[in-house]
């Protein structure tokens, strides 16, 4: 984003100075080390999640020879499968040019990161701060990170958490120590807590096209590639709505940032349905992602998850957002016209590792078929009391 004017003037100050931050792909001796290391991680198990993961990437084909990477690494180069040495061997062997150059320009005495390792493109400047010895932070941004990915994550100095849940599973699954680790809370969620900026439900409904008078079911969309079918959940939904069994309510869907609007195009017009992907469009990153998430679309968030009566999704972190706001959530854990083996089901999600934690507290409604989905949402609707505990 240093290619975007708009988001440089937003952080500019005299001793803030943006760089383009280049995109990385793992390759030669860093891919067949990280291969290596990775196979221990998934071979491991270490997580309901890990082990669903695994056969989700056998499933796909994606990660192959599994178990014999395992046993290759293990007889090796036994460090890149134990948990407080898994990154020390690549970082020995491998040197990365251009952050190199970065370092001797910039001669950081403290390099701050927005996950532990997990974002391709920040690895040559976390690999490049061990090699120097230049102290690094990391800002996880979210709470599946540590049990949840195809790749451990990475020891830095100081690790920043959500809470203490998260504290000791990088403790415990990725060999921090508890004094490296500090809980801050969710940074990105401060502003769910400050009214000075929320709008009414009629300035609301007047800026997304709704009518005030009826009731609002939103659903919040996931990429196509983590669940592909969307679209027949919103045809259950302009049904529900269109048979009567959702009366005087109106849908939102609100596309997430890497959803495509045209899988949708046919909903366009639809009665009562309205379709929004608020976000502002900027250049594309490495990894493909071309929106800006402003202060403006997160306020935009906030009073969605306010003003809606029932938020509709697959398994997201958006169930805790809306627990916030006080509003219910039916989570949706059937797939299309035909269910879909489990390790490409949405049923696999109840499963991981994180999100038990939202499942088993009851937290949420979990819709196993379309029946499922339509008598949840038309029960919160008709008593929006329900489950407030």
């Amino acid at each position: 984003m240093a290619g975007d004017p708009a988001f440089v003037e937003e952080v500019a100050h005299p001793r803030v100075t943006v760089a383009p931050l280049p995109p990385h792909r793992p390759g030669g001796m860093e891919a067949r080390l990280m291969a290596l290391m990775q196979a221990g991680y998934l071979e491991s198990g270490i997580t309901e999640s890990v082990r669903i993961r695994r056969a989700e990437a056998r499933a796909k084909g994606t990660i192959r020879w599994i178990g014999a990477k395992h046993l290759l690494a293990r007889a090796l180069a036994p460090s890149l499968v134990r948990k407080d040495t898994r990154y020390d061997l690549i970082d020995r062997w491998v040197s990365h040019p251009a952050a190199e150059r970065t370092f001797d320009e910039a001669r950081p005495s403290l390099l701050v990161t927005s996950s532990p390792g997990l974002i391709f493109s920040e690895l040559p400047l976390l690999r490049t701060a061990k090699r120097r010895g230049v102290r690094a932070m990391a800002i996880d941004p979210s709470w599946d990170n540590f049990t949840n990915k195809l790749l451990p994550a990475r020891r830095v100095n100081r690790l920043v958490v959500w809470n203490d849940l998260m504290k000791q599973q990088a403790v415990a699954l990725h060999g921090y120590a508890a004094d490296e680790v500090r809980v801050a809370g969710v940074p990105q969620w401060d502003r769910y807590f400050h009214d000075d900026a929320k709008a009414s439900r009629e300035e609301f409904c007047r800026t997304i096209g709704a009518d005030p008078a009826r009731k609002l079911v939103t659903l919040t969309t996931t990429p196509q590639e983590l669940y592909s079918h969307h679209d027949h959940v919103l045809e259950v939904m302009r049904r529900a709505l269109s048979d009567g069994r959702w009366p005087a309510a109106q849908v939102l869907v609100r596309l997430h940032p890497r959803d495509d609007m045209a899988q949708y195009a046919r909903f366009d017009g639809a009665d009562h349905v309205i379709l929004e992907k608020p976000f502002r469009a900027t250049v594309r990153a490495g990894d493909g992602l071309a929106v800006d998430v402003t202060g403006a679309s997160q306020q935009h968030l906030a009073d969605t998850l306010r003003h809606s009566d029932v938020i509709v999704n697959v398994a997201s972190t958006i169930a805790i957002e809306a627990a916030i706001f006080d509003t219910p959530v039916v989570n949706i854990a059937f797939d299309g016209e035909a269910e879909s083996e489990f390790a490409r089901s949405a049923r696999r999600y109840y499963q991981f590792t994180h999100y038990t934690n939202i499942t088993r507290h009851g937290a949420v409604k979990v819709a196993w078929t379309p029946a499922d989905l339509v008598r949840a949402v038309g029960e919160y609707l008709d008593n929006p009391a329900l489950d407030p505990e």
